[in-house]
């Protein structure tokens, strides 16, 4: 009776501190990978941050097969608005393909603003959305 409490409470303690032992170092990797962001002399910000990609849904609430990307920061992510930006969606794409991880974080100057998401050149390309998004200035080296 004694030996099986022992063993019971031994194997408990051995998990416990597997478990805590796993969580110190996952916290130590993660906080090896986060950069500091950097303001340049333009006033953009020199950031590196995942980028995400999430299917359309329209003023309706339907789903489409269509897709934009946005840059994650914390808990928000930003809409990149390429008809601004100094970086294609072609040449972003071409950057993430050539990154490999599931989680592709990507170095670039950007500017955070915030109004009209589809108004590109005065042309309004459907019901416009508005808020926070990001411009890309460039994609830097790693």
């Amino acid at each position: 009776m004694v030996y099986q409490k022992i063993r019971t409470y031994g194997l408990a303690l051995l998990v416990i501190m597997g478990t805590m032992a796993c969580s110190v170092h996952n916290k130590g990797t993660m906080e090896k990978k986060k950069v500091k962001d950097t303001t340049t002399s333009e006033g953009t910000l020199l950031i590196t941050a995942p980028v995400v990609s999430k299917k359309i849904i329209t003023p309706e609430g339907q789903v489409t097969d269509e897709t934009e990307l946005y840059i994650r920061r914390s808990i928000q992510d930003y809409y990149i608005k390429f008809c601004e930006s100094d970086v294609t969606r072609d040449e972003l794409e071409t950057h993430l393909d050539g990154l490999e991880g599931e989680i592709k974080a990507v170095t670039m100057e950007v500017v955070q603003l915030d109004g009209d998401w589809d108004i590109c050149d005065g042309v309004q390309l459907q019901p416009t959305r508005v808020g926070p998004y990001m411009i890309i200035r460039r994609i830097a080296a790693p």
